[in-house]
């Protein structure tokens, strides 16, 4: 006996609802499988899928753009980040300003001027804000600014980095929302449409093979097959 084979894509989830829904306002009420209820209630579940669907494909269209912006300013603000801590170490090397002056952007325990990690977007932050407040403080206390690049041009950089990371997390955060949506109401019709063939195979068990058949046609049903097996839900 073949089974009922449910839709597996969200695009035949949705041509399998319509179909049923269309079949029976065509059936009349008086063999309608469905009641008024139902029905309205189907077609409102149909329109709100249809939408969450696009909804859903557009968040995740919105997040793959917001990714590769991140990865692309992510990179320029460790550029950017690096770049000037390189130039800080060189100017410190050349007595160009006083060792003492690392404590600002807490660098007084890097070993040999070397440059921190920023392999994380966790560290890009942190020595972004350091760099920024420290160079602020030097200055403060009559510190010729740094140049090329002026610690303006790494804020500039870190704050799109940082923008970046808050709109990413967001569009994330939305793509999961509507995904979670988009599955609970998956559900919910693969269940409309099981009950409603399970209801087609006991309402017309008794009709003649080919009949019964044109039915299942045509609410949609779907069936596995086994070698050699016929279309018969009932044997």
């Amino acid at each position: 006996m073949p089974a009922k084979k449910l839709p597996n894509t969200d695009e035949d989830r949705i041509k399998a609802l319509q179909i049923i829904i269309d079949q029976d306002e065509l059936t009349g009420s008086e063999n309608a499988i469905l009641s008024i209820s139902e029905l309205h209630e189907y077609r409102n579940l149909l329109l709100t899928f249809e939408g969450t669907c696009f909804c859903f494909k557009q968040a995740m269209e919105d997040e793959t753009k917001a990714d590769k912006a991140y990865v692309d300013l992510f990179k320029t603000a460790q550029l950017y980040i690096s770049h000037f801590i390189q130039v800080l170490n060189l100017s410190i090397i050349r007595n160009e300003i006083k060792i003492d002056t690392l404590v600002y952007y807490g660098l007084e325990n890097s070993n040999e001027f070397t440059v921190p990690d920023l392999s994380s977007e966790e560290a890009v932050l942190e020595w972004g804000v350091r760099l920024i407040n420290g160079e602020a403080e030097r200055a403060s206390r009559g510190g010729v600014p740094i140049y090329n690049p002026a610690i303006s041009k790494v804020k500039v950089h870190y704050d799109l980095f940082k923008d970046s990371l808050h709109s990413l997390k967001i569009y994330r955060q939305n793509t999961m929302r509507t995904q979670e949506s988009l599955s609970e109401m998956r559900e919910k019709i693969d269940r409309i449409i099981w009950n409603t063939w399970t209801k087609l195979e006991f309402k017309y068990w008794g009709l003649p093979p080919e009949e019964r058949n044109q039915k299942f046609k045509d609410y949609g049903i779907q069936f596995h097959f086994r070698a050699g097996e016929q279309l018969s839900v009932f044997g």
